[in-house]
């Protein structure tokens, strides 16, 4: 019976780092999970609450091997994210005082596109539908940071 729990507790341990390199819908790693969890309940119904608080402090200790193995190698730069976003979030307030003027559309707008209007690119909507590119345009209401515009006759 011991072999068993040994085999069944390598194979969840096999099971459970495939996972972290191989990329799927985490299969290896539910089949790994239940292999572990089963190698320890097996081995704690058979020798005793001691044993199986061993091999938990073990797995435990296992996994906290391999992530440190992996943060030496640089695998584990390929599995989080180090990186920050360092952009500014848009500017509401230069939207404040454009409803009623008028601008340029530089892209189509179908419903969404862009428009240019005292020097200032502005994602809009527009109020009706299909609006082409160069063609004057007005815009009608600004609620958040959403501009509505209509093409101007």
């Amino acid at each position: 019976m011991l072999l068993w729990i040994v085999i069944l507790g390598i194979i969840g341990l096999v099971l459970v780092i495939a996972e972290a390199f191989i990329p799927g819908f985490g299969i290896f790693g539910i089949a790994g999970s239940i292999a572990l969890i089963s190698s320890t309940v097996i081995a704690g119904i058979k020798y005793g609450f001691g044993v199986f608080l061993i091999m938990v402090a073990t797995f435990i200790i296992l996994l906290l091997l391999f992530v440190r193995f992996a943060k030496t190698k640089k695998v584990y730069d390929k599995f989080v994210l180090n990186d920050v976003l360092n952009t500014k979030d848009f500017d509401e307030s230069i939207l404040q005082d454009m409803q009623g003027k008028k601008g340029i559309s530089i892209t189509t707008i179908q419903p969404y596109g862009k428009m240019e209007v005292e020097g200032i690119q502005i994602d809009v909507r527009s109020e009706g539908g299909y609006i082409e590119k160069n063609k004057m345009i007005e815009i009608i209401q600004v609620k958040g940071k959403t501009v509505v515009v209509k093409e101007v006759n």
